[in-house]
């Protein structure tokens, strides 16, 4: 996403707006504590270019106590930079992840050493409803971090970063249990063996950056069997391509346009699957 100067104010209005005083808060300050009784935890996260007018990334979590539950309760502020150790887990050769073949550019040795140096943030929370073990949703931004440009920092935010689900069992090992771009949502109505339900979402943009369509992509749902998560469910977006390919259609020639795109992105999705 690349912003002018006029729409660098306007989203900083925005931002302002909507995030309070978060963007602000000092590094050092105690992030809130989440609360464990919660029927869903929406997680997202957001850096803006690096402009100094700007707030710095942060992030929130929105818990919903029911089903019925429509607006949730926001906590804000919630990320803060996580710690070397963490970072290093992300990419380290003893941390189980099978979705390391999915995100092949993120683990490079040379996108790896470029992460450690960036700003990475993260959140504490319980997965598993086992204290003993430790979990934490993990963002940063591929866009700004990995980037080679240092003009389009000041250039370009990242409203949909990447997130980890990381974990750290008793033993001190660690392991990456759900990755995706975008929003993250833990569901706490279908547990297996104790673990929540996790939702990440693919954007093809990301996934694809070289393919001519530049919109849509899917949301997984991963439970948990046989000590890891199974994909369980998979749900074709293609929402985001309407301004893109069909802005002006209304009614069936709508409805054709998006199932169209809806089909063009289910074939990429199906492909980064396998």
């Amino acid at each position: 996403m690349l912003y002018n100067t006029t729409t660098l104010n306007r989203l900083l209005l925005i931002i302002s707006c909507c995030l309070s005083t978060a963007g602000n808060a000092a590094p050092d300050k105690p992030a809130p504590k989440l609360s464990n009784h919660w029927y869903k935890a929406a997680f997202d996260t957001r850096f803006p270019p690096a402009v100094p007018s700007l707030p710095a990334a942060n992030g929130w979590a929105v818990l919903y106590k029911n089903k019925a539950d429509l607006m949730g309760e926001q906590y804000d502020d919630v990320f803060r930079p996580i710690s070397a150790e963490l970072n290093a887990a992300l990419s380290a050769d003893t941390t189980a992840n099978p979705f390391r073949q999915r995100y092949p550019h993120f683990y490079t040795p040379a996108n790896n050493r470029k992460r450690l140096g960036c700003q990475v943030l993260g959140v504490p929370f319980e997965l598993d409803d086992k204290p003993a073990t430790q979990e934490w949703v993990i963002a940063f931004s591929a866009i700004q971090c990995l980037s080679d440009d240092d003009s389009a920092k000041l250039r370009q935010g990242d409203t949909e970063p990447h997130h980890w689900v990381l974990q750290k069992s008793t033993n001190g090992k660690y392991r990456v249990l759900a990755e995706g771009d975008g929003s993250l949502h833990v569901l706490n109505h279908q547990k297996e063996q104790g673990y929540k339900e996790i939702r990440t979402r693919l954007l093809l943009k990301r996934a694809f950056p070289r393919n001519e369509l530049q919109c849509g992509g899917a949301e997984f749902t991963w439970r948990y069997r046989n000590q890891g998560y199974y994909l369980a469910a998979t749900e074709i977006m293609a929402q985001d391509c309407q301004p893109l390919y069909f802005p002006e259609l209304t009614g069936e020639a709508w409805q054709y346009a998006y199932d169209e795109y809806a089909r063009r992105a289910k074939v990429l999705v199906e492909q980064w699957l396998q």
